[in-house]
């Protein structure tokens, strides 16, 4: 049987999915398995950090505070939405993949991320 929680596909005597949903119950109860934070992710992370790096370089040396201002706190709001996701919070991932448009498309379509955000 599918799990309408992950769409992982259980034997049909399974009683609770590896995502932690009981199939008797219809609820979440706590993962069997636990996945790290994909390396995907952790990519992410870094090229955001990186393009951050490079536009406030550029940012200082033509002297324009204002995007300095606006890039450390898009930084902020990023780094704050990263450790959310962490935290395994769905929203986060889906934020993240907004606001970082095009490069968080990834991050949002990621089975891996999506699969990790739903473990409790």
């Amino acid at each position: 049987m599918k799990c309408p929680r992950c769409g992982l596909i259980n034997p049909e005597v399974a009683q609770r999915c590896d995502c932690g949903f009981d199939f008797k119950t219809r609820r979440v109860e706590k993962a069997y398995f636990t996945q790290k934070l994909p390396k995907d992710i952790r990519t992410f992370l870094m090229i955001t950090i990186a393009i951050n790096i490079i536009g406030g370089i550029v940012a200082l040396r033509q002297g324009h505070l204002e995007r300095i201002l606006i890039g450390t706190l898009w930084s902020g709001l990023v780094y704050l939405l990263y450790w959310r996701l962490v935290m395994k919070d769905n929203w986060a991932r889906i934020a993240l993949g907004i606001v970082t448009f095009p490069w968080g498309l990834f991050l949002l379509l990621s089975r891996e991320a999506r699969l990790y955000c739903l473990q409790k």
